[in-house]
């Protein structure tokens, strides 16, 4: 597509959806975004959202951005898609919602799941399958949806995530990529399928036909119709591309082809990925391992459920004066709070944090702590320790995968809204002793999508190619020796022990306070 010089990118998640227009070289020449209706909650733990709100917004951020450019409409590729993960709505023939969208919050589960007939026992049994399949039987949303609301269940065609359901809004098919499905769906993880045995949809309550045909992410899946046409702004007969969810998106977008690359991803759950060409897995979720944004592979990716959360927890909490400095300076907080812990040397002069502000998958009695306190410390010493544990621990998973996979890493690349923080990024440097790299744009979900849709419409001839065009750095963090030896120290001799040491404790807690409680 030699004439093609432009892409959309349609990049929705929990709390907003923005539309961004990229040239050919991933330059963001125009966005437009709009912010959800917030998710609402009928009972404790349960969330939900108006499907018809995701249209609306997506509808509106179309129409502001096709105002907003002044290109030739012709020179447009394509438009391609991401959304946020988990979040799912039945629909009925003609692509309408049946209800509310249940979303990747939701936390309902299934109190008395229906028995597992006895080929499916014996399968899963044999397979050594049965805690994950107890697992899957008790929070399933579909088994929910089949036991609360059988109508909607039998009425119930396909059952489609929200990428999914924008592809049928806009073209009227039901397709979807299969770099967006992720967690707890029937599909074949190795083979990037749907699941062949009857007996995996048994297990979350599903039927096979519930299912949309899922393709690579760089499919064409269908073409705007007249009438989407008319809704959004966007141009007939474009081209839909949906690329693969939010977190393998940014790895794509952050250009990581390769292995050695690992993208941190400073947000509110903070991730740490790698791409790769084999099928990895961890039975005991110390990493998930889910379909990447590039056909045939698969990214790998590292969590801390409460990541850059508790920079904004911290905020709240105890940084009111700095919040004051920057509401007078007009700067963010964050701006502040950097110059206050500039000068204080590498480990906090004694403090160490462990972020389990959320409890692991796999250890649900982990709990965050702060150990070393002396009366040298200040809250600027706990602000650099959570950006300090934070680093320690995304060292730690990243160990984790680099034995599974034996690719050393020789970089990192960092984006999410925690990026913009130079001692962030510096620290993560020191911690790894690897060079640390902003990219040159913060919309690396988007771009992502964007380089799907490039080769999809054949902009690009190959993921090689569009990538080395459209993906660039901004300023590179090197680390400093110095501060790594300290850092090396602290990690080696103190944190890695420090959960180790804590856990009985932590389940002591637990058996006197109630929380958690015992299943």
């Amino acid at each position: 597509m030699a004439d093609k010089n432009y892409v959309i990118a349609l990049d929705s998640g929990t709390q907003s959806v923005r539309a961004i227009l990229f040239d050919r070289q991933g330059t963001e020449l125009a966005i437009a975004q709009a912010a959800h209706e917030p998710y609402f909650s009928l009972h404790p733990g349960w969330a939900e959202q108006r499907p018809e709100d995701y249209w609306a917004k997506l509808c509106e951020v179309t129409k502001a951005l096709m105002k907003k450019i002044t290109i030739n409409p012709a020179e447009i590729a394509g438009v391609g898609i991401s959304t946020q993960r988990g979040t799912f709505v039945p629909v009925d023939r003609q692509g309408n919602a049946l209800r509310p969208a249940i979303i990747w919050l939701d936390q309902r589960t299934v109190s008395n799941p229906p028995p597992l007939s006895t080929a499916a026992r014996v399968l899963f049994g044999v397979a050594g399958m049965g805690d994950a399949i107890r697992y899957v039987r008790k929070n399933s949303k579909f088994l929910w949806i089949r036991q609360h609301e059988p109508e909607i269940y039998r009425k119930a065609y396909k059952f489609m995530q929200i990428s999914g359901w924008f592809v049928n809004r806009l073209t009227g098919e039901f397709k979807d990529s299969v770099g967006m499905v992720t967690g707890m769906w029937p599909l074949d993880y190795k083979k990037l399928a749907w699941h062949s045995l009857k007996q995996a949809y048994e297990a979350f309550g599903l039927e096979r036909e519930h299912m949309v045909d899922v393709f690579t992410p760089d499919t064409i899946l269908g073409h705007i119709t007249p009438s989407a046409s008319r809704e959004t702004g966007l141009p007939e007969g474009l081209p839909v591309v949906v690329g693969a969810g939010d977190k393998q998106s940014e790895l794509l977008g952050a250009g990581a082809l390769d292995p050695s690359i690992g993208v941190i991803s400073y947000g509110t759950a903070t991730c740490m990925e790698v791409i790769t060409r084999k099928y990895i897995a961890d039975k005991d979720m110390k990493f998930f391992t889910w379909p990447a944004a590039l056909p045939h592979a698969w990214d790998i990716e590292m969590f801390i459920f409460r990541g850059f959360w508790m920079v904004t927890w911290f905020k709240q909490e105890f940084g009111h004066r700095e919040a004051l400095e920057a509401q007078k300076r007009g700067v963010a907080p964050e701006v502040i709070l950097d110059e206050v812990i500039r000068e204080i040397p590498p480990g906090s002069m004694g403090l160490m944090l462990q972020p389990y502000w959320s409890p692991m998958v796999y250890s649900r009695h982990a709990k965050g702590s702060i150990i070393g306190f002396g009366d040298v410390h200040t809250r600027a010493h706990i602000y650099r320790a959570i950006l300090e544990g934070i680093g320690y621990e995304l060292r730690r998973m990243s160990e984790i995968v680099v034995k599974k996979n034996g690719t050393p890493l020789k970089e990192l690349r960092v984006g999410g809204g925690g990026s913009r923080s130079d001692v962030a990024v510096q620290i993560a440097a020191d911690i790894f002793n690897l060079p640390a790299s902003r990219m040159a744009t913060s919309e690396i979900c988007g771009l992502g999508a964007a380089i799907d849709t490039a080769v999809g419409t054949g902009m690009y001839a190959s993921f090689d190619e569009a990538v080395a065009a459209m993906t660039k750095k901004g300023r590179t963090f090197e680390p400093i020796p110095g501060n790594h030896r300290v850092y090396n120290d602290l990690y080696q001799e103190v944190y890695k022990n420090t959960y180790t040491a804590m856990e009985p404790l932590y389940k002591k807690i637990a058996s006197i306070t109630g929380y958690p409680a015992e299943e």
